[in-house]
């Protein structure tokens, strides 16, 4: 029979495993602070390596990599709405912050290795270029349990950020090629969001449709390194006019369209298969595709 003193210390090893430590509980009640701010918000968001991050005003440049030179401008913030730092002068007089001990300059570092609280330096690598997004981290990642000007110990903290660059030389090459490569043809022009365009055969008439709709087309692509000609397929695909069926260069290759049109795009890698690449197109490897959009079937659910 086990001795009851040896009986009551193994109920209360079991229950002292059960109760989490002091920093699990902060942990847990600044993510639930943090997950609350986004849903009050409307914000849409992606965790990665213990940092939320919502975009604001979505971007189509380069995304971020170890080792890539970037600025950016930022807001930080307390998530009650204390804004106590930020690099845009008219932000720090609206909110009567000190303007003579802070650099009203972008930000320039090397994506990965800045002195920066740990829950900015990982929350910059969710962002990109040309990109309004908020980044948001437990205080674990902050300033922990210290007081920092109006911030309280254990405050989650949020950071809005605009990426105004992201470069390293795999990009300048990829630009100076596609620079040439336009500057040689005829026709195309630049589209808003980053790529280059030339319609080669229009129709008059506009086409009302939209992401989410069904069209039916003709869709092929190709590295713009390679020297080879496009040729169409023989046959109209039906496609989901979406993100997860077409990469965001060809989707809003579509959207320019009006049903009829065939056009030819070139696409920077960041709105084709990125800094990743995949099993035949190597990482920031610019696209040059040919489409042409037969008919669109609107979705109406």
């Amino acid at each position: 029979m086990i001795n009851r003193f040896v009986l009551l210390l193994i109920i209360s090893i079991i229950l002292g495993a059960c109760e989490g430590s002091p920093d699990d509980d902060r942990k847990v009640a600044n993510e639930t602070k943090i997950e609350s701010f986004l849903k009050n918000n409307d914000l849409t968001y992606t965790k990665q390596n213990g940092v939320y991050y919502a975009t604001r005003v979505k971007g189509f440049g380069n995304r971020i990599a170890s080792g890539d030179s970037i600025a950016f401008w930022y807001i930080g913030y307390t998530l009650n709405g204390i804004i106590f730092d930020t690099n845009i002068i008219e932000v720090a007089e609206e909110y009567n912050l000190d303007t003579s001990v802070r650099d009203f300059n972008p930000i320039e570092i090397i994506a990965g290795n800045s002195t920066f609280i740990e829950g900015l330096n990982r929350g910059v690598m969710l962002c990109r270029e040309g990109e309004w997004g908020t980044i948001l981290f437990p205080a674990e990642l902050g300033f922990g349990d210290d007081f920092v000007g109006p911030i309280d110990p254990w405050a989650p903290l949020a950071y809005d950020i605009f990426i105004i660059y992201v470069k390293n030389q795999q990009i300048l090459q990829e630009q100076n090629f596609i620079s040439n490569f336009v500057g040689n043809s005829e026709g195309f022009t630049l589209d808003s969001i980053g790529f280059w365009i030339k319609i080669i055969e229009q129709n008059e008439n506009s086409s009302e449709f939209g992401i989410g709709d069904t069209i039916y087309a003709k869709v092929n692509g190709q590295s713009l390194y390679s020297e080879e000609l496009i040729e169409l397929p023989s046959e109209s695909k039906q496609l989901v006019l979406n993100e997860q069926v077409l990469n965001e260069g060809v989707l809003h290759g579509f959207l320019r369209l009006s049903e009829g049109e065939r056009a030819q795009l070139v696409l920077p890698s960041c709105l084709a298969f990125g800094t990743l690449g995949n099993d035949s197109i190597n990482p920031y490897e610019p696209m040059l595709y040919e489409i042409l959009l037969d008919s669109i079937k609107i979705n109406n659910n």
